[in-house]
């Protein structure tokens, strides 16, 4: 989830009120159930992400939205994430493979997360994504909801189905350091998987993608 961090000691300060979670572990080998909206959560392999799902007693650490591209038959993630790959890079919404986005590279385990909605609902909360893909929108290095121009990883899930009358955070926050977020307080994975809204969420191996 997190960007370029101010340093190591906000990180710490963050995610010491972080609240804990359980899932009942399913092991699913295949794509057949997924559906647009759906979401994929990772355990990154970062020092970041691995001191957030540490404080945070959670399983992981970042988010994207699912859609499916019939073109090369495959499914597609789109999320806000800072560059990956060459330093200094734009840092745009990227839209890619589920099987890149789940490289053992950046990911130690993987879930997949519904929404308790419709069909309908779900596709037009990927599609929102997708359009903030095509306008080339920025990651949010500042974690600020009060500013859609930049979008961190759950605040681009959260808004797509916000715009759709649901809040999946269902209102949770967590108070981080000033320096770390301006505004004090941020959406984290968490708070997405534990909200009212949620319909399941089913751990998966990567490695069968």
């Amino acid at each position: 989830m997190f960007a370029r961090p101010h340093t190591y000691i906000a990180l710490t300060l963050l995610l010491l009120c972080c609240c804990s979670i359980r899932h009942e572990r399913v092991e699913i080998t295949g794509e057949e159930g997924f559906r647009n909206g759906d979401m994929v959560l990772r355990a990154g392999c970062g020092a970041e992400s691995r001191l957030v799902m540490q404080r945070s007693n959670s399983s992981f650490s970042h988010i994207g939205i699912l859609q499916y591209d019939s073109l090369p038959g495959q499914w597609m993630v789109i999320h806000a994430v800072p560059a990956e790959n060459e330093p200094g890079e734009p840092e745009y919404i990227k839209r890619e493979a589920l099987t890149d986005f789940f490289a053992p590279i950046k990911a130690q385990k993987g879930a997949w997360m519904r929404i308790n909605c419709s069909d309908e609902t779900a596709n037009r909360a990927a599609q929102y994504c997708r359009n903030k893909y095509e306008e080339r929108v920025l990651f949010d290095n500042d974690y600020l909801l009060r500013d859609t121009t930049e979008l961190y990883c759950c605040e681009l899930v959260w808004l797509a189905y916000l715009r759709e009358g649901i809040d999946i955070s269902d209102g949770m926050r967590y108070e981080v350091p000033t320096v770390f977020c301006p505004e004090g307080e941020s959406i984290f994975p968490v708070n997405i998987e534990n909200g009212k809204n949620t319909l399941f969420v089913k751990h998966f191996n990567t490695k069968h993608l």
